[in-house]
């Protein structure tokens, strides 16, 4: 649990929100077939980043919201379902620059309409709600100024990666695409754009367990509380085409090619012979 948390969230609001994640997990097969680190991680929690925790969304989106994926086939077809459909029940929009002061689902409902941030942290607790592993993805500043408006306060943006069975997708929230996962507008640029390691200019997404990193909030600079991941590496090498399960494949030949560049840093031939088999591979 976040230092945060430990004198402000007790345990019945913490064995509600187990009880009832654990109902979604029953509720359907594709739910029940999230691995168990996964589910720990990415459906379990009951925040994304520092929004404040006000509403009983578990429940309240549970009982709207199950419905709707109840004859979903799998992980990719309820997140796209809910995509899709939760924004028209209450009217919900985007409207930029609202972060931080509209980002939980509480705050969203009584304003009726949220930036990227929370719509993103919306959506992300509509999919736990009903058993999909879900997290806040984004970056701080995106490389190249794109703010629609001087008086925009932020050059950030965040979506929502979901687990689609084997690894990570992703979507813009309140952004559905018939074409499914891993169409956005910000996807191939200016993602690819991004800079892995950089504090500002990299992609993360948000974790629940410790992970060394932070998750850098752009509207609380200071605030390292929040793990992250760097995920940029998997959207540069990712394919233009993305298949749902691609996010997987492309960290993985990520993760190889830094390998093979430390093993030829180290090693000398030796290094650039792995270098040369992950080429023709």
């Amino acid at each position: 649990m976040p230092e945060r948390d430990r004198k402000t969230v007790d345990r019945k609001f913490l064995v509600h929100h187990a009880r009832q994640a654990l109902k979604a997990r029953r509720a359907n097969s594709w739910a029940a077939a999230v691995p168990w680190e996964v589910f720990l991680n990415d459906v379990l929690p009951y925040r994304n980043l520092d929004e404040p925790i006000d509403i009983d969304w578990r429940s309240l989106f549970l009982k709207r919201f199950g419905p709707m994926v109840a004859d979903a086939s799998s992980l990719t077809e309820a997140a796209q379902l809910l995509n899709r459909d939760i924004w028209k029940i209450w009217g919900l929009h985007f409207v930029p620059d609202k972060s931080p002061e509209i980002m939980s689902p509480g705050q969203t409902l009584a304003a009726g309409y949220a930036s990227c941030t929370g719509l993103s942290i919306f959506l992300a607790d509509a999919c736990r709600a009903v058993g999909i592993p879900a997290r806040v993805a984004g970056t701080p500043s995106w490389v190249q100024d794109r703010r629609d408006s001087p008086d925009e306060r932020f050059n950030n943006h965040n979506w929502v990666e979901v687990y689609d069975g084997s690894g990570w997708s992703f979507t813009g929230a309140c952004e559905y695409n018939t074409a499914g996962l891993n169409h956005t507008w910000f996807f191939p640029q200016p993602a690819k754009g991004q800079t892995p390691g950089s504090h500002w200019h990299a992609i993360y997404a948000a974790s629940y367990r410790q992970t060394g990193l932070p998750f850098p909030l752009a509207w609380a600079p200071e605030d390292e509380s929040v793990p992250g991941v760097d995920m940029t590496q998997a959207y540069i090498h990712a394919p233009v085409t993305w298949a749902p399960t691609a996010m997987a494949a492309a960290a993985a030949a990520a993760a190889q090619a830094a390998a093979a560049a430390a093993a030829a840093a180290a090693g000398g031939g030796a290094g650039e012979a792995a270098a040369q088999g992950l080429a023709v591979a």
